[in-house]
């Protein structure tokens, strides 16, 4: 855990560093605008330099919440959207992955940790994507069983080896976990695997 937390400010301290550069960037793509308006790309410079802050805060902001596996208070729905613009970040998720988000249910408020559907959600994004070159699936939030849960459609066919191995809970050994507590389940009707938060 300690060695995380030390990639956590290591982390804090290379954004704190890269914000430095943006700043100047900004200062003078604003005062290049205000010298001479007619030059439309200090316009452009300035809005880029305005994503990369915004990319940059929401990295360390959900990094920060990865950091540590204490339960919190959240709507899935939100930590899902807050996921999936974090898994962008991730260059072989971002161009072989097409993933089409649909909820079934409402959120509703729940206690835990988002590092725990983290793991989950990511290792089973990387258990498909290693099945096929190129990934479309559906995902979402969903109930069943009366519990929240998260769920990940893949559009193609799966063997019943791949299914199991899906099925497989995902061992946590940097928390010294056998595995995260949310069970993995195939619904055979929806071809979707479920991960129900108990």
């Amino acid at each position: 855990m300690n060695d995380y937390i030390l990639a956590r400010h290591i982390l804090e301290g290379l954004v704190h560093n890269l914000n430095n550069h943006l700043n100047l960037i900004l200062g003078y793509s604003q005062r290049l605008e205000k010298a001479h308006p007619e030059l439309k790309e200090s316009i452009k410079i300035y809005d880029a330099g305005i994503k990369i802050d915004d990319t940059l805060k929401n990295l360390i902001h959900h990094l920060g919440s990865k950091a540590l596996a204490f339960e919190q208070e959240l709507y899935l729905n939100k930590w899902l959207d807050q996921e999936l613009e974090y898994l962008q970040h991730d260059l072989n998720i971002k161009h072989h992955v097409c993933i089409e988000r649909e909820d079934q249910e409402s959120s509703k408020l729940l206690k835990i940790s988002p590092l725990y559907l983290s793991l989950w959600y990511e290792a089973v994004l990387l258990k498909l994507s290693s099945y096929t070159d190129s990934l479309r699936l559906k995902t979402g939030i969903c109930e069943k069983e009366k519990l929240s849960c998260l769920y990940i459609k893949p559009d193609m066919q799966l063997s019943r080896a791949q299914i199991q191995d899906l099925c497989v809970a995902p061992k946590c050994e940097l928390l010294g976990m056998e595995a995260v507590p949310i069970q993995s389940a195939w619904d055979s009707q929806e071809k979707a695997l479920m991960g129900l938060l108990l």
